[in-house]
C-alpha cells in the first residue's frame, strides 16, 4: 500500500503538517477520514506529531483545518478532554478564523497565519511548556448547550487576549 502523504506543507508549532490522498485514507484506512486528521483522534493511522489535511480542501479550507486539528489535538492529548469537547473547542476557535480568512483569502495553506491564530493564555506558560504544548480554549461539557453567537463571543474575546509576539 502506497503511502498516503502527498506534501509536505510545513511545521506549526513543532507539528509536521502534510497533504494526503484523502481518498486513498478513506478507501484504505478509515471511511470516517473528512477533512483532517491528527494522532489523538486517529492514532492508529496518523503519526504522531503529525496534522494530516485532506487534499480535496481549497485553499482557505485546508488553513482553517490545520487550526482545528491543532486546537482539537493538544486538547485531547494535554488536557486529556474527550474527542467530542475538543472537537467542540476547536470549532469554536474556527469560526472567527474562517471569518478573518474570507476576509482576505490565502493563495495557498497559510500556517503562518495559522500560528498567530493559536490560543495562547498565558505567555509564561507557553514558553515554560513548549510550544506544541499550549493553552487552549475551554469548553464545557455536552449537556450546558450555548448559541452560536455565545460560542462565537467566547472565543473572539480568547482570541483577542494579547500573545507574545514571536
Amino acid at each position: 500500500m502506497k503511502p498516503p502523504r502527498l506534501r509536505f506543507l510545513g511545521h506549526v508549532t513543532g507539528l509536521a503538517v502534510y497533504i494526503v490522498d484523502g481518498e486513498h485514507v478513506r478507501n484504505e484506512l478509515d471511511l470516517d477520514f473528512t477533512c483532517g486528521g491528527n494522532e489523538a483522534i486517529y492514532p492508529n493511522y496518523v503519526p504522531k506529531g503529525e496534522i494530516w489535511i485532506d487534499n480535496a480542501l481549497s485553499a482557505l479550507d485546508r488553513t482553517a483545518t490545520v487550526l482545528h486539528e491543532i486546537v482539537e489535538r493538544n486538547l485531547m492529548l494535554g488536557k486529556g478532554w474527550s474527542y467530542d469537547r475538543a472537537h467542540d473547542a476547536a470549532s469554536a476557535a474556527e469560526r472567527p478564523f474562517r471569518r478573518d480568512l474570507q476576509r482576505k483569502p490565502p493563495r495557498g495553506t497559510d500556517l503562518g497565519r495559522v500560528t498567530l491564530a493559536l490560543p495562547v493564555t498565558d505567555p509564561k506558560k507557553a514558553l515554560a511548556k513548549g510550544p506544541h504544548e499550549r493553552e487552549q480554549p475551554k469548553a464545557r461539557a455536552v449537556g450546558r448547550r450555548r448559541t452560536e453567537a455565545q460560542l462565537e463571543r467566547e472565543c473572539q474575546a480568547f482570541l483577542n487576549r494579547k500573545r507574545p509576539r514571536v
